[in-house]
């Protein structure tokens, strides 16, 4: 399992490359989603997106000549981690 906890944020991240299913997602792809949402710095998604390979979230592959990253860990499992984590600490 990756290292630590997601917060809303980064869970917003994880999202947007489960959605974009088993091809992954480029920068750009998180990029334009959250800036649809926000004003965000593309330099700030692109660290954001290291920092969760780094950790163990996500697996940066090269396809097609870009740069994308996948999920390692499915969406039910992380719900279910998260949610398990929030009954542990609330209790």
């Amino acid at each position: 399992m990756p290292a630590g906890k997601l917060t809303a944020a980064q869970y917003e991240l994880m999202q947007i490359v489960w959605d974009r299913g088993r091809a992954g997602a480029t920068v750009a792809d998180v990029w334009e989603a959250v800036a649809q949402r926000r004003p965000v710095a593309r330099t700030t998604i692109l660290n954001l997106l290291d920092r969760h390979e780094k950790r163990g979230w996500l697996r940066r592959i090269e396809q097609e000549g870009a740069k994308r990253y996948v999920a390692t860990v499915d969406r039910d499992r992380t719900n279910a981690r998260m949610a398990s984590g929030f009954v542990e600490e609330f209790f």
